[in-house]
């Protein structure tokens, strides 16, 4: 009496292989998705502090290096350096090392998802409604000429084709086409 494969017994190490090989695909497109993510990784929002982005980075390297060990566990059961021979050890080992690379892997997978988390990190706004750096710049004074006077004071936003100045608490906006010169100064006194 025969029983079938699914019922009791020990994968061979041909099917072991079989399932191995077909995991590789999967990792290798993972390996592929965390080099991507690596090369188009930018710096991330300004104001994110520097021990979050040394975090990010450290996790992304993290994952490629999780994930090629995945790999070569894999590998060495997909393709392994030996004859297996149908023995329990052989089986074993493939097995323990099909389980261990299938587990790196989601775990490669698990490690850039963190170190992508890291991009919405909350940054605090300044007055002007700017983040990080660029708030100083933002607020900094120009001096304008147009032919009906001169004008000083911070940029505000404004719409296409207009400029937007705040000048002694109140709001002057007028088109770029009235513009002569627009210099920036360090104070309108």
């Amino acid at each position: 009496m025969t029983s079938d494969a699914g019922h009791g017994q020990a994968p061979t190490p041909d099917d072991l292989r079989t399932t191995a090989k077909g995991w590789q695909g999967i990792q290798l497109a993972v390996l592929g998705f965390v080099g991507l993510c690596g090369v188009l990784k930018d710096s991330g929002p300004a104001g994110v502090p520097w021990d979050v982005q040394l975090a990010a980075g450290v996790l992304a390297l993290s994952a490629l290096v999780v994930a090629c060990c995945a790999v070569f566990l894999v590998g060495l059961a997909a393709w392994p350096l030996y004859r297996t021979v149908a023995r329990p050890a052989a089986s074993q080992r493939m097995s323990r090392a099909l389980r261990t690379g299938i587990a790196l892997t989601f775990t490669a997978v698990a490690l850039l998802a963190l170190s992508a988390a890291t991009s919405w990190w909350p940054v605090k706004a300044d007055k002007a409604g700017n983040t990080g750096n660029t708030g100083s710049a933002a607020r900094s004074p120009v001096h304008v000429s147009t032919e009906a006077g001169t004008v000083c004071g911070p940029l505000s936003e404004s719409n296409y084709g207009f400029l937007t100045l705040k000048a002694n608490d109140r709001t002057v906006t007028m088109a770029l086409s009235e513009v002569i010169s627009l210099q920036p100064v360090s104070s309108c006194g």
